[in-house]
């Protein structure tokens, strides 16, 4: 009888083989463009990221995912030195900056810094958004990505295909290349993205016939990213990391939960959180790669159903859509990209007014005691939660701000669910909602519970069967702003319930107490 080793490794191999077969057979790929295309492209069968060997693992303390990284927004003059010095000491090698907070005096600090405390070999130094270099140490400013239709808010496809065509337009003599691809908090999708990029990525190598280095770049996207309870950010951040590294990316940027504020806001930053942030950047990535492991194994989502599914979808698709923008000039790929994005725009805006994607802190169960007092600038990159934001933020400038009640009527535990979905909707806004702890039972002391009540919304809170034993009270409700919660239609009053335009209701009602 053979070893049980020698049954695992024939296991292994069988199922090995049937994936690969399985996965060249379902990425075929159509033929579509014109000569240049096809020369460049044949439509070959496919590369597979598959091990080659049984158990390949990458144990080298040089290797990359190994290396802790962290991104700087905002670099005071005067601290960069310091500030630099204190990453390097707590194991930070992978260096993202932002381009446009560099100038020249900045990077020749920058410069001065790194190669007087470190070893110019262990460093990855990343410009996002800039140009610079440096004779002493390794300078990445060419990240080959598809930014454009990541920022406008397109869909991973839009992205993977642009990545795809920038990569064939830039493709040279270069010994290495690298390559970005966005991850966010959609954890299993981020894995099958990075895997799908590698495979488009091998393929026009293999097509064209050129050899080079191929450098993963995982980098932050900052989409779901919101200004309010910044904290989450930080889970953000982990998601993303840890995907990032399963899915196989060879450097993995990390970035700190004050990133956006640093980003958006208009003002000097608050260097309290600058500070912290920064640490719990560099954190994620000694908890995530070097306590965790993650970046150990290569390919480690190999062999999983749902994975190689879906990293055959975004890749098969993100080819076909390749092939079409590649045939296009400059301006008729930007007026392309501008019109397909839009479309995804404003699927994604919908999803988050109506909570059919939720967010946590923005569009439910917000924290009601923050306060922000911040001027913002334009943005940049598209971004779900800024249309909530901008509510929250105008409201917070008005001087009055409006006050709510919750009127309940019926049995107080069956109301809870219903109360707190109200006592949510408001809150958004950054408004304090008043309940009183109980519910009545008898309709005249609930009548004249109305009838005392000043405040600026009141909201009816009952069962929906119960709702036509109060209907002949709401004439009580003195409030300019009524409310009732569900979908049991009364005059005068505003329905609230799950399912509808939150934005849209929030933003009617915001809009009444500007400039008060």
């Amino acid at each position: 009888m053979s070893s049980l080793t020698s049954f695992f490794e024939s296991d292994f191999n069988t199922q090995r083989e049937q994936w690969e077969n399985a996965l060249k057979s379902e990425l075929k790929l159509t033929e579509v463009g014109n000569k240049a295309t096809k020369k460049l492209i044949t439509g070959a069968s496919w590369p597979t990221l598959s091990l080659e060997t049984k158990s390949e693992v990458h144990l080298n303390a040089n290797e990359n995912w190994k290396k802790a990284s962290t991104t700087y927004v905002h670099l005071d003059q005067h601290e960069i030195e310091k500030v630099l010095t204190e990453d390097l000491g707590q194991g930070v090698r992978n260096f993202f900056f932002s381009g446009p907070d560099l100038n020249e005096t900045k990077w020749k600090i920058i410069e001065s810094t790194l190669t007087k405390f470190a070893s110019p070999k262990e460093l990855e130094v990343f410009i996002l958004g800039g140009n610079y270099s440096s004779n002493a140490f390794k300078v990445v400013s060419n990240i080959i990505s598809g930014q454009k239709a990541h920022d406008q808010g397109g869909h991973s496809i839009q992205e993977l295909a642009l990545l795809a065509t920038n990569f064939i337009k830039n493709l040279g003599t270069q010994s290495e290349v690298y390559l970005g691809v966005y991850v966010d908090s959609q954890f299993f999708h981020n894995i099958a993205k990075i895997r799908a990029a590698k495979l488009l990525a091998h393929k026009i190598l293999e097509e064209s016939g050129k050899k080079m280095k191929l450098n993963i770049v995982g980098l932050t996207s900052m989409r779901e990213w919101t200004l309010f309870e910044r904290y989450s950010n930080m889970l953000r951040n982990e998601t993303a990391v840890a995907s990032a590294y399963i899915g196989g990316a060879d450097h993995v940027q990390s970035a700190g939960y004050n990133s956006l504020i640093e980003l958006e806001v208009d003002g000097a930053p608050d260097m309290e959180h600058v500070e912290r942030s920064r640490r719990m950047a560099r954190n994620t990535s000694h908890v995530l790669a070097l306590e965790s492991m993650l970046g150990v194994v290569e390919d480690a989502a190999f062999g999983s159903y749902h994975l190689e599914s879906l990293t055959s979808a975004l890749a098969e698709e993100a080819w076909k859509l390749m092939q079409t923008m590649i045939v296009m000039n400059d301006s008729e790929l930007h007026s392309y990209l501008e019109k397909e994005t839009a479309t995804v725009r404003e699927k994604r805006l919908e999803m988050v007014k109506t909570r059919r994607h939720v967010m946590s802190g923005m569009n439910d169960f917000p924290d009601v005691k923050e306060h922000l007092k911040l001027k913002l600038k334009k943005p940049t990159v598209f971004r779900v939660a800024r249309i909530f934001e901008d509510l929250r933020l105008g409201m917070e400038n008005v001087k009055q701000k409006p006050s709510v009640y919750v009127a309940l009527f019926g049995e107080y535990g069956a109301l809870n669910a219903r109360l707190n979905f109200v006592k949510n909707y408001f809150e958004l806004l950054g408004l304090t909602v008043n309940e009183p702890g109980h519910s009545e039972l008898d309709i005249e002391n609930f009548k004249k519970t109305l009838s005392e009540r000043k405040e600026d919304i009141i909201v009816l809170c009952a069962l929906d069967d119960q709702y036509p034993t109060i209907s002949d009270t709401v004439s009580s409700v003195k409030a300019q702003h009524k409310y009732i919660a569900g979908k049991f239609e009364m005059a005068g009053f505003n329905n609230l319930f799950a399912g509808q335009n939150v934005y849209e209701v929030l933003q009617n009602l915001a809009s009444k107490f500007e400039g008060r």
